[in-house]
């Protein structure tokens, strides 16, 4: 990434941990080393330490948020968007239907 590149706002990991804690059907976990959070052993969203916060919505809801212009692609490795993946870059608190969305994707998409 570039130095113009997105940096997440100090404590951005933190206010996504205060928020998934409300969600007990989530797991912490690690992914490449990033924060992540699971539902059923499949990974549901995470925190990219250079981006933010990043959410498995499947490619229909990806490609309707990303042409709204509410979030970014999640590309974790610049040029290889992920297409079921988005990329929140603002105000954590206004996505959390976004986050509780993401963890009912996973639980859909897993069988549970």
């Amino acid at each position: 990434m570039s130095d113009n590149a997105f940096r997440p706002a100090a404590g951005l990991e933190a206010d996504m941990h205060a928020l998934m804690s409300e969600m007990p059907e989530t797991r912490p976990g690690k992914m490449f080393g990033c924060p992540v959070y699971k539902v059923n052993g499949k990974l549901a969203l995470g925190f990219h330490p250079r981006q933010g916060v990043f959410l498995k919505l499947g490619q229909a809801r990806a490609s309707a948020l990303l042409a709204a212009g509410s979030v970014q692609p999640f590309e974790p490795m610049p040029g290889r968007a992920w297409k079921d993946w988005v990329l929140l870059t603002e105000d954590l608190e206004a996505a959390r239907p976004l986050l509780a969305e993401a963890v009912a994707f996973v639980r859909r998409e897993a069988g549970a």
